[in-house]
């Protein structure tokens, strides 16, 4: 993997567009199993650090938000502070090792989302050497969908939705701190629960948007985590997962219907993988229409080949 130092000091690859940037890709079209990836959780040594004088904004432009869009409400989230690829296994192989934190939806909205952010990244590098200390950085999971006919599975997101409204997106969502509580039966997270949810929310998250059951789903494997510079730099795991379906089988679950977060897309678009992996070549247009998180997936399968 060539690497260089991403914006928060990790290490990440030197693939950069205008709205993304890697913090780390596997170098591997087929992703790295949850086996050889690590996870060091501390609410306390990887929180959001504070810079006073912006608190008061971060209320403010949340409660904006709030009276713009009634949907949204606030939630604990997963804070990345680091991620890198050092260390190695017995058998010599590279382990992806997760530096994780808490946050929340609101600081995520007061702090990455909001006109203060520039501020808080300059800020952060002047007074901590790391741009995103004083930012959320909620961590974001995603998937590319294989169907068994090796068509890509997108999804046209809603006007609605925070990030990408009306943009063509692979299935993701976050991983959930309350779904590590129920888990661990209590506040005290370990180290493998908090990686046991990073790869199973992005299951979920392909049921709960998609219509897919977990047993049509192949466990997911590591791409790596991508930074979006329309957000601040907020972090994205992305995965890879193959699927028993065809694509017309997907598509009539989905138009079925019932699944929990039906109304954050408003239908599914099939690409085979060859094109793809070769879709800025093919069509820029489509290409400038997939939101930066897909657009990144795509690439780090493609310095996997």
């Amino acid at each position: 993997m060539t690497s260089a130092s991403a914006p928060n000091g990790t290490k990440g690859t030197t693939y950069y567009e205008d709205d993304f940037f890697m913090f780390l890709s596997c170098g591997a079209r087929d992703g790295l199993p949850k086996s050889r990836v690590r996870v060091d959780f501390s609410s306390e040594k990887y929180g959001r650090k504070v810079e006073p004088s912006s608190e008061p904004n971060i209320a403010r432009f949340w409660e904006d938000h709030k009276r713009n869009n009634p949907r949204l409400f606030n939630g604990s989230k997963f804070r990345m502070q680091s991620v890198d690829m050092l260390e190695r296994d017995g058998d010599g192989n590279n382990l992806v090792t997760f530096c994780i934190g808490l946050t929340d939806y609101r600081d995520f909205m007061g702090t990455n989302m909001s006109r203060d952010a520039a501020y808080l990244m300059q800020k952060g590098r002047q007074s901590c050497g790391d741009p995103h200390a004083y930012l959320s950085q909620p961590v974001g999971v995603g998937s590319m969908i294989i169907t068994s006919d090796d068509q890509v599975v997108m999804m046209r997101r809603s006007s609605w939705v925070s990030e990408g409204p009306g943009q063509l997106d692979r299935p993701g969502g976050h991983a959930e701190p309350k779904e590590v509580a129920k888990r661990c039966g209590t506040d005290e997270f370990t180290n493998d629960a908090v990686l046991d949810e990073l790869f199973e929310s992005v299951i979920n998250e392909i049921r709960d948007e998609i219509n897919i059951p977990e047993s049509f789903l192949s466990e997911p494997r590591l791409l790596g985590v991508n930074g979006n510079h329309k957000s601040g730099g907020r972090p994205s795991v992305e995965f890879i997962v193959r699927c028993s379906l065809t694509a017309e089988e997907v598509q009539a679950r989905y138009q079925a219907g019932g699944q929990p977060e039906a109304d954050e897309s408003t239908g599914l678009v099939m690409f085979t993988l060859q094109d793809m992996l070769r879709m800025d070549f093919l069509q820029p247009a489509v290409w400038r229409d997939l939101t930066p998180v897909a657009r990144a997936n795509v690439v780090m399968i493609r310095q996997g080949l």
